[in-house]
């Protein structure tokens, strides 16, 4: 039994792999770490560290501080309320960023296999290009226990991006004629996520996944992003897409 599911593990991690040798995107590399804590039954609180490495050239871009709070309404649904702040490592000067969020959570069970929908929504300021309030609405499926060393637990997760109220873009007709100036709202962005989690020691989590964001346009096109600029053909709020590959490590107080 033990061989099939380290059979179903080296399966998984073989896509894993493959998505990545694939992946036309940009590489990037994340790693962090955390520390969390349980105040009583229905109350958590959380502190991470992000630490964000571009590609080209390859060294840290940013980094990123986050506290969150966690109340369990009961055992399917969560609430959460955090603060993200983001500082650019290479560009000291600028601004940096600030990001408030708060998060509602369903878990599920199917028999053995584990689900969670959450929705999420995000205020930034100071606001970015394309949008300043986003919701993030994300679909996660695992399974149970495997009985693999350490307790390895692979996952899938699907997250769809809502963006809204970004700095306003004048839209030009094909004579460059302005025939709309606003924010681009609407669906602009999917990140899928392959990963695998494992408890190294007790009271300890970590995990290894890749990720990767693809933005689209749908609807209005006057709300679009990756824009041709007519008058000179150059590309205006160009599509962000990119992979990752995460590496986390945290660890649970015990108070």
């Amino acid at each position: 039994m033990l061989k099939i599911r380290l059979h179903i593990l080296a399966t998984f991690v073989l896509v894993f792999i493959s998505n990545i040798v694939l992946a036309q995107e940009a590489m990037r590399l994340w790693t962090g770490h955390s520390v969390r804590a349980k105040l009583n039954k229905e109350w958590r609180v959380s502190g991470a560290q992000l630490y964000m490495f571009g590609q080209e050239p390859f060294e840290l871009s940013s980094l990123q501080n986050s506290v969150n709070v966690r109340y369990r309404i009961s055992r399917k649904y969560y609430l959460d309320a955090g603060y993200i702040r983001s500082s650019s490592i290479d560009d000291p000067d600028q601004e940096a960023r600030n990001r408030f969020t708060g998060r509602f959570r369903i878990n599920s069970r199917w028999g053995k296999w584990r689900a969670a929908n959450s929705l999420r929504a995000e205020w930034h300021f100071p606001e970015r290009s394309k949008f300043e309030y986003r919701l993030r609405y994300a679909f996660r499926i695992h399974r149970g226990n495997w009985g693999l060393p350490m307790k390895a637990t692979p996952y899938i997760n699907n997250e769809f991006h809502y963006y809204l109220a970004g700095r306003p873009f004048r839209y030009r007709n094909p004579s460059g004629d302005v025939v709309a100036e606003q924010s681009p709202d609407g669906l602009h962005a999917h990140r899928i996520t392959l990963g695998v989690n494992f408890r190294p020691f007790k009271r300890a989590r970590a995990g290894i996944s890749y990720m990767r964001q693809t933005e689209f346009n749908l609807g209005n096109k006057y709300r679009e992003l990756n824009i041709t600029d007519p008058r000179n053909g150059e590309i205006k709020r160009a599509f962000n897409n990119f992979s990752v590959l995460s590496i986390r490590f945290s660890y649970q107080l015990n108070l």
